[in-house]
């Protein structure tokens, strides 16, 4: 049972039972426990291992449920078709819950990691950001300002579609690994005047724009807030910049897990390779199928 405690909620505002919610949604890491993990990293701090997802004691019971139904929703019709297959070559009518779903899951990840927006130019931007998600998530009007939200789904194969890393090398591998089991998020400004948050779950890239001069930027699928349609056979990830910095964004969590391997010692590394490929339901899953080509790529 999620343990409760009393404060103020996040989204309404009203002293209430905070309940112990999941930041990244909960059936995502219900995916990754199904195909070979029981704990869990985010990519820009890999020293935290979590069993069960971050949680934090930050929305009451009705906020909780808005969010849940949203999450039900995407988890159902887009998440698992997508992972499995379904979507590749299909058309997806989607309802206005994939855009509240994408403003919920945003406003959460930036309101967790705000603080680590270097500049107060683009600090106070984000926090005006956070606050109108907020009013909308509330039952408030269409975000004005901040209102421009974006999807890219994203698989290896897409990812590599321009043929830009080696089948078999460490990288290779580190991209597959990134992209499938990984949680990350940022603010990418690397672009004047272009300021964009990205939180990223397993599979998918969510984007908000925060400033935005250069409208020649593809961050993947925009989200209509009334609904809309998603031509999965002929979408493709981004323009240059975007998939640069994704790229970028896969080397620096690989440079950060590696540090922590150099904290680890051989012995230690060998054994949770061999719990991995000896436990039953571990050793044909998708985890130790990418350890072992992590330790062939070496």
């Amino acid at each position: 049972m999620a343990k409760t405690r009393i404060g103020i909620c996040a989204l309404t505002g009203e002293k209430c039972e905070l309940q112990e919610s999941h930041i990244y949604p909960k059936f995502v890491y219900k995916h990754l426990k199904q195909t070979g993990g029981s704990r869990f990293r985010v990519a820009n701090n890999p020293n935290q291992a979590l069993q069960d997802g971050l949680k934090k004691h930050l929305l009451g019971s009705w906020a909780e449920l808005e969010f849940s139904k949203r999450e039900k929703w995407f988890a159902e019709n887009i998440f698992s078709p997508f992972i499995n297959g379904q979507l590749a070559n299909t058309k997806l009518i989607y309802t206005e819950d994939l855009y509240y779903f994408c403003i919920s899951l945003l406003w959460r990840v930036l309101l967790l990691t705000k603080d680590n927006v270097i500049g107060e130019e683009e600090r106070r931007k984000c926090d005006e950001a956070l606050e109108e998600w907020r009013s909308f998530l509330n039952g408030g009007s269409l975000p004005n300002t901040y209102g421009n939200i974006y999807m890219m789904p994203i698989t290896p194969e897409l990812f590599d579609k321009e043929q830009l890393i080696q089948p078999g090398t460490r990288e290779s591998v580190e991209v597959q690994w990134y992209i499938r089991r990984s949680f990350d998020s940022d603010l990418f400004g690397l672009i004047p005047n272009n300021n964009t948050f990205f939180c990223k779950i397993p599979y998918f890239f969510f984007w908000a724009a925060i400033e935005r001069d250069n409208q020649q930027m593809n961050y993947g699928l925009r989200i209509s807030p009334n609904g809309g349609k998603i031509d999965f056979k002929r979408f493709h990830i981004g323009n240059g910049y975007v998939k640069e910095y994704v790229f970028l964004r896969i080397l620096l969590a690989a440079q950060k897990a590696d540090e922590v391997s150099e904290n680890m010692s051989k012995e230690q590394q060998d054994k949770i390779l061999q719990f991995t490929l000896q436990d039953k339901h571990l050793r044909n899953s998708e985890l130790a199928d990418l350890l072992i080509q992590m330790g062939m790529a070496h």
